[in-house]
């Protein structure tokens, strides 16, 4: 199975919307059908679609606007927002691969990014491990903006 990412086009945006995590998930990352027309209207932020053989199963949104700047200093950073799988995709690996497949997705849209940053809530240990299984390392730094409580400020060189 190949997995790749792709910004959310017209023609994908009806799938990607109808995507969503596990019900006790969504609290943590939202659900396209509300955070999708939020990145389409904000400045900076990208939509991203993971397909796995053209299909959607995940989606993300980059970012690159000031929000980031809150939990990950620096003019290098791309922030990673509002990640997930569908839950009916859940426990066959793909997030590992979408997580994977996002360093060189990034790179080539923010040409002057050098690093992915996160955060990811102290209370959601499997999203921990799904992005330490990826490669992102914890910086030691937690962050405490978010609404559900502190959370860990992840990373990853791109």
């Amino acid at each position: 199975m190949t997995v790749t990412l792709s910004e959310v086009t017209p023609a994908l945006r009806p799938l990607v919307i109808a995507l969503a995590p596990l019900p006790e998930q969504e609290p943590f990352s939202g659900a396209a059908r509300d955070t999708l027309p939020v990145a389409e209207a904000t400045p900076g932020r990208l939509p991203v679609a993971a397909l796995a053989d053209g299909v959607p199963f995940g989606y993300l949104m980059l970012d690159v606007g000031p929000d980031v700047r809150a939990y990950a200093p620096g003019d290098d950073v791309v922030g990673v927002r509002g990640v997930y799988v569908d839950a009916a995709y859940q426990g066959r690996g793909l997030g590992t691969a979408m997580l994977r497949a996002l360093p060189p997705f990034a790179r080539e849209r923010y040409p002057a990014g050098r690093r992915l940053a996160l955060t990811v809530n102290v209370s959601n240990p499997r999203a921990i491990r799904a992005y330490l299984r990826a490669g992102f390392t914890d910086t030691g730094r937690l962050y405490h903006g978010g609404r559900l409580g502190p959370q860990h400020v992840l990373e990853l060189a791109i």
